[in-house]
């Protein structure tokens, strides 16, 4: 009678079937995780090639300086300046990350604007 009440195996039986979704849950904070750090760098690149091409009127200048400003994604970030108006000037910046989550991989274009007053 003991053996047909039995669930000796019931918890390594659940255990197998939850662990795939708390693997890919865990793997999915990590590279939301190094995404948003991506952003912040973008981002900061954006707001730093702006200031330099605000104050010295150089969209190269601009451009060299945000690409710099990120110096973890040397040569995989560009940035463009634009004069939108006669007072103001823009930079964006754009990369691109190579999103490998499991068996889910694209990639994902990360890009950040940001625009200034001329000075």
């Amino acid at each position: 009678m003991r053996r047909i009440n039995a669930e000796d195996g019931a918890a390594a039986v659940e255990f197998a079937l939850v662990l795939p979704v708390l693997i890919l849950l865990v793997f999915g904070i990590v590279e939301f995780g190094l995404v948003f750090n991506r952003w912040l760098s973008v981002t900061h690149a954006a707001r730093e090639g702006v200031r330099t091409y605000s104050l010295t009127g150089d969209a190269a200048e601009g451009a060299a300086a945000g690409e710099a400003s990120a110096p973890d994604l040397l040569g995989e970030i560009s940035c463009v300046g634009t004069a939108p108006s006669v007072t103001q000037v823009r930079m964006e910046c754009t990369t691109v990350y190579d999103l490998e989550l499991l068996v889910f991989q694209t990639d994902l274009d990360i890009a950040s604007t940001a625009t200034m007053r001329k000075e």
